[in-house]
C-alpha cells in the first residue's frame, strides 16, 4: 500500500485511532461500570483480590502474544506475499505459549486460591482464544480498524452483561466475576476470527514460515511486551504487600483512569505500525515517527491537563474512599503524557525490526520500576508506586528516541523477510 506523502501521517491512521478510541471508550465504560458495581457489592479485600487478578491476566495476555502479533504484522507489511506462511507460524507459536500460561495459572490457583481456584482455572482457558485473534492481521495491515473495534465493543458489553447476571445471584466470590469477564473476551476472539478470516489469504496447502527465525524475531519483542506489562502492573504487588488489598483496589482505579487517558497515543501508534514499517523501507522512518510523536504529545498534554484539576471528583465516582488515590493519579497523569510521546517512538523501533532495542529499553524500564517501587512504596504508599511509574515512562521516551536515532544511522533499511 503506497503513501502519497511518505512522512506525513496518513488520514487512515487518524481514522483508525478514532475507531480505536471509540471502541476503548465503550470498553472502558463497561469496565468502569463493572468496577463500580463490584466495589459496592464486594467487601474491600475481595475487591482488591479481583483487581489484582484482572491486572495479572492483562500481563498474561502479553505473555501469550509474546511478540507474535507485532512480528507477523511487521513481516506481512514488508512482504505481503508471505502472509499465509507467516500466519500459520504465528498461530503455532501463540498456541504453545497459551498452553503454558493456562497450565501455570491453574497450578498457581489451586495452590493459592483455595475454593476460588476452579473459577481461576476456567477463566484462564480464555488465553487459548488469543490464537484466533491473529485473524485481525489483515485489518491491521490495511489500517482498517472499524470491524475489529465493533467486535471488541460487543465483547465488552457481553462481559458486562455476564457480570450483571452474576450480581443478581448475590455471588460473593470475587473470582467468579473474573470468569464472567473472561467469558466476554473469549466470545470476542471467536467473533474476530469469524469476521477477519475472509480478509486473509488461505493457509490451506501453504507451508508455514520457518519457526526458528520467526521466534528469533518475536522473542525479544515478546519479552519486551511482558516487561512493559509488568512495569505497568507490578506496583500492585508492592502496594498489596505494603498497604493491603483495600489499597490495591483504590490504586487500581487510579491506574484505570490513567489507562483511559493514554488510549489516544497508544492507539494511534499501534494503528500506524504498517505505515511506519513502509516508511522504514523507504529510509524515512525518523521523520515519520517524529511527526506522529509530536501530534500524539499535543493530545497527551490536552488530556492530562483537562483531567488534572478533577482528580478527586473522578475517583469519587467510585466512592468517597477512593479519593485517597488522588495524589497518585496526579503522578500517573504525568506518566500518561510521557506515554503519548513514547508510544509512537517505540512503535517506530518495532517497525524497524529492532526488537532487541525494544527489549533493552523495556527490561531497564522494568528494573527501574521495581527498584522505584521497592524504595518508594514503603515510605510513600501508593503515591510512591505512581512516582515510579512516571520515572519508568520518562525512561522509555528517552530510550526509544535513542534507539530510533541509532537505527537511522545503521545504514540501509532492512530487506523484507
Amino acid at each position: 500500500m503506497s503513501d502519497p506523502t511518505p512522512t506525513r501521517v496518513p488520514r487512515r491512521v487518524f481514522q483508525a485511532a478514532g475507531w480505536l478510541i471509540g471502541g476503548r471508550l465503550v470498553g472502558s465504560a463497561c469496565t468502569f461500570v463493572t468496577l463500580f458495581l463490584l466495589a459496592q457489592a464486594l467487601e474491600g479485600k475481595a475487591f482488591g483480590r479481583l483487581t489484582f487478578w484482572i491486572s495479572t491476566f492483562l500481563v498474561l495476555d502479553g505473555v501469550v502474544d509474546f511478540g507474535t502479533g507485532a512480528t507477523a504484522l511487521q513481516r506481512i507489511s514488508s512482504d505481503p506475499e508471505s502472509a499465509g506462511a507467516v500466519l500459520r507460524t504465528a498461530r503455532r507459536a501463540r498456541m504453545g505459549m497459551a498452553l503454558l500460561v493456562v497450565a501455570a495459572v491453574a497450578t498457581t490457583g489451586f495452590a493459592l486460591e483455595g475454593g476460588d481456584a476452579p473459577f481461576l482455572a476456567i477463566a484462564a482457558l480464555y488465553q487459548l482464544s488469543h490464537v484466533l485473534e491473529l485473524s485481525t492481521l489483515g485489518w491491521r495491515d490495511r489500517i482498517a480498524w472499524r470491524s475489529p473495534v465493533l467486535v471488541r465493543a460487543g465483547a465488552a458489553l457481553c462481559s458486562l452483561a455476564a457480570v450483571l447476571a452474576l450480581l443478581q445471584t448475590g455471588e460473593p466470590r470475587p473470582l467468579a466475576y473474573l470468569l464472567a469477564i473472561a467469558f466476554g473476551s473469549t466470545l470476542g476472539n471467536f467473533a474476530l476470527h469469524h469476521f477477519g478470516r475472509p480478509g486473509l489469504p488461505s493457509t490451506r496447502g501453504v507451508a508455514p514460515a520457518p519457526l526458528r527465525p520467526f521466534l528469533v524475531a518475536s522473542i525479544p519483542m515478546g519479552a519486551a511486551a511482558v516487561c512493559q506489562q509488568l512495569y505497568f502492573h507490578v506496583d500492585n504487588v508492592f502496594v498489596r504487600a505494603s498497604e493491603g488489598d483495600t489499597a490495591v483496589g483504590h490504586y487500581g482505579v487510579a491506574v484505570r483512569v490513567m489507562s483511559l487517558s493514554i488510549m489516544g497515543g497508544v492507539f494511534a501508534a499501534s494503528a500506524a505500525q504498517p505505515w511506519l514499517t513502509r516508511a522504514h523501507l523507504r529510509g524515512e522512518l525518523l521523520g515519520a515517527a517524529m511527526g506522529l510523536a509530536g501530534l500524539s504529545a499535543l493530545l497527551g498534554a490536552a488530556v492530562a491537563g483537562l483531567a488534572f484539576p478533577f482528580r478527586e471528583e473522578i475517583l469519587g465516582l467510585f466512592g468517597e474512599e477512593f479519593r485517597v488515590a488522588a495524589p497518585s493519579l496526579a503522578w500517573l497523569l504525568g506518566a500518561a503524557f510521557a506515554v503519548h510521546l513514547g508510544a509512537p517512538l517505540l512503535t517506530a523501533v518495532v517497525a524497524a525490526g529492532r526488537g532487541r532495542s525494544v527489549l533493552v529499553a523495556a527490561a531497564i524500564g522494568l528494573l527501574l520500576n521495581v527498584a522505584g517501587n521497592a524504595w518508594l512504596v514503603p515510605s510513600h504508599g501508593m503515591e510512591g508506586a505512581a512516582i515510579a511509574t512516571l520515572a519508568t515512562e520518562v525512561w522509555i521516551v528517552v530510550a526509544a528516541f535513542m534507539a530510533l536515532v541509532r537505527s537511522q544511522r545503521l545504514g540501509p533499511p532492512l530487506a523484507p523477510s
